[in-house]
């Protein structure tokens, strides 16, 4: 699913929040504001739809804070069970990344009938403004993870991959740097299938969207937005679930290859994460 979209289903995921910033907290109590400037950032909303859409976003994060972080808080405190085995179980580690998704999913569910109504009511001028908008971030992403030399493009991947692990592990080992190379290497053209994944659903999306009037609309919008890595593609979904399986195997054999510093590092950080989580917590 592109940013845009991301956005309006509300930036609610756990790995969003977690990389958002460093004190999730402050984060999740500005979620509002970002949620807002991201949506009319790339649909332009008028002060009507703006107006309309406001008490509905109030209404999804009340409902996520009551319903949602405690989820997340009892995820993360198994999380941080996980990781001080010895050699954390790249299965359980597997089955922490399906929650997480799942947790993703019940947002963009909840969320449907107010993406597909304001999609609904968009008029031709922002819709085109909005297919322009994706073009663009096609064509940059095309230019920086797809023109380079497949070798680029691996080194590319460890290094992003290495910047991300910083504020986790901090500086890694030789031979976590050995397992993050091997891991980049064997994901060979994986921005190719990225991004031709993403052109095929949003040529789906755009071909739903531009028969918004049909009756049919609301129904076929919410499938386009449920499968938007291409759940109906059987070649999809298991390179998406082989991809998962790489990532856990990955996070596994970090923990395992960490010293004491290291896993105290990623151990304060989750425990930290689930501290700012908790204390965001409404009755609902």
């Amino acid at each position: 699913m592109s940013g845009y979209l991301k956005s309006l289903c509300l930036l609610l995921s756990l790995g969003v929040l977690v990389s958002a910033c460093s004190k999730t907290g402050l984060a999740y109590r500005n979620l509002d504001w970002v949620i807002s400037w991201r949506v009319d950032q790339y649909l332009d909303l008028d002060s009507q739809q703006k107006a309309w859409f406001k008490p509905k976003l109030q209404e999804h994060l009340a409902w996520h804070c009551s319903t949602e972080l405690p989820r997340y808080v009892d995820w993360l405190q198994r999380t941080e069970q996980l990781v001080e085995a010895p050699e954390p179980d790249a299965r359980q580690m597997e089955a922490q990344m399906i929650e997480a998704e799942q947790a993703f999913n019940a947002i963009v569910q909840q969320t449907n009938p107010t993406t597909v109504a304001l999609l609904a009511d968009l008029r031709p001028e922002q819709v085109e403004r909005l297919y322009a908008r994706m073009e663009k971030d096609n064509r940059e992403d095309r230019q920086k993870f797809l023109e380079p030399p497949l070798e680029t493009q691996i080194s590319e991947r460890a290094e992003r991959l290495e910047k991300r692990l910083k504020p986790w592990f901090g500086s890694l080992n030789e031979t976590q740097r050995a397992r993050v190379a091997q891991w980049a290497s064997e994901r060979r053209d994986q921005n190719r299938l990225w991004l031709e994944n993403r052109a095929r659903w949003q040529g789906e999306f755009r071909r739903v969207l531009d028969d918004r009037d049909a009756e049919d609309f609301a129904q076929r919008m919410s499938h386009v937005l449920e499968n938007r890595r291409g759940g109906h593609d059987q070649q999809t979904t298991q390179a998406y679930e082989q991809s998962r399986q790489a990532m856990a195997a990955l996070l596994s054999d970090l923990l395992a290859a960490a010293d004491h510093r290291q896993r105290d590092q990623v151990n304060q950080r989750l425990t930290s994460i689930r501290a700012d989580l908790a204390g965001e917590i409404c009755s609902g």
